[in-house]
């Protein structure tokens, strides 16, 4: 007689929770289907059917924290309507109730070190970027836009490696309030600003 589910729906995305579990604790070097296998309670087996190899599965589960994008800051920013409503979407974004835990940071610190060296994992980070690019540029030009997500990856990247000190909430807002300041003519959302104003 079969055992466990023989038709289970959520398997693969137990699967790909389980590839990030594994990674944000040990490392994408610790990933292996035993390992992953184990802890989404799944029969080592059904690994490769629906991952025929351990890389691409990697590399799905990489390509999965996209979505973590649109809780993050694409929700928000989309339902900004002021500057100031843009800086308190990045404020939470970087250490407020939308911001990544620790655990989520030394995710994408291993995505980022990884795709140094792998083409394949440096193309899930391009696509990370340019995401959220696309979803700052809704409301501040692409050349701030490139500011606000190195100086958020480094803020991220900071929390890290100082976990038992909290980034100074002033200094954060103060430094978003500056760049979303900056001017930008013919940009959409500014000029409604202006014109509403």
């Amino acid at each position: 007689m079969r055992r466990g589910k023989p038709n289970d729906p959520g398997r693969r995305s137990r699967i790909l929770q389980a590839t990030l579990d594994v990674i944000r604790s040990d490392g994408i070097g610790a990933a292996s289907y035993r390992g992953i296998a184990a802890h989404a309670g799944v029969p080592l087996g059904s690994m490769t059917y629906y991952f025929p190899t351990l890389e691409g599965l990697i590399l799905s589960a990489l390509d999965s924290t996209r979505s973590d994008l649109e809780p993050r800051y694409a929700a928000p920013l989309r339902e900004a309507r002021t500057p100031a409503d843009v800086v308190e979407a990045l404020v939470e974004a970087t250490i407020g109730t939308t911001s990544p835990s620790l655990a989520d940071i030394r995710l994408y610190e291993e995505i980022r070190h990884y795709a140094a060296r792998n083409p394949k994992v440096a193309e899930v980070l391009q696509a990370v970027e340019d995401d959220s690019l696309v979803m700052l540029h809704r409301v501040v030009p692409n050349s701030t836009a490139l500011v606000i997500n190195a100086l958020l990856w480094g803020w991220w990247s900071h929390r890290l490696a100082h976990p038992d000190t909290a980034l100074d909430e002033l200094a954060v807002r103060q430094a978003w309030e500056a760049l979303v300041a900056l001017p930008a003519p013919g940009h959409p959302f500014h000029e409604k600003e202006r014109n509403d104003a």
